[in-house]
């Protein structure tokens, strides 16, 4: 199987989760304060986009990387906006209609950045030697050392 297809499949479902993410805080009507909207729209769409269109034309080398930088920076930005800090935002604070798929759409739009990340790391381990060796040496050696 294209290794495009198995990076871009989780990509999509974090696209549907961000639709639904959209769909519930609408419907909540929970506040963003300034800058937020464009942090969102730049880190949690433009910027994987890019990235998936950079898989997509064989560019691994900038590819991967930028689709895990993007998809952890979302994933640790929605994780403490919306679940850590005390705004009319967070989940724990909103009410009514829409809060139980507001908490679970966040939920999964987490869940979706990461495991979008975990497929990128899987990706960037692949295809680049650098990368590759890093881990390695992280990772310990492979054989034992007297």
């Amino acid at each position: 199987m294209d290794q495009r297809i198995i990076v871009t499949t989780p990509f999509l479902v974090y696209l549907a989760l961000c639709a639904l993410f959209g769909l519930a805080q609408s419907t909540v009507a929970a506040p963003l304060t300034q800058g937020q909207p464009a942090f969102i729209a730049i880190v949690g769409l433009v910027g994987p986009l890019v990235a998936i269109g950079l898989l997509w034309v064989r560019n691994y080398a900038y590819g991967a990387p930028v689709l895990v930088s993007t998809m952890l920076t979302n994933a640790w930005f929605v994780t403490y906006f919306f679940f850590i800090h005390d705004n009319p935002a967070n989940v724990f604070a909103v009410s009514g209609d829409g809060s139980t798929a507001f908490l679970a759409s966040t939920i999964g739009l987490i869940v979706g950045s990461l495991l979008t990340a975990g497929v990128g790391c899987w990706l960037w381990y692949r295809e680049s030697p650098g990368f590759r060796s890093a881990v390695d040496t992280l990772v310990g050696p492979s054989e034992t050392r007297n």
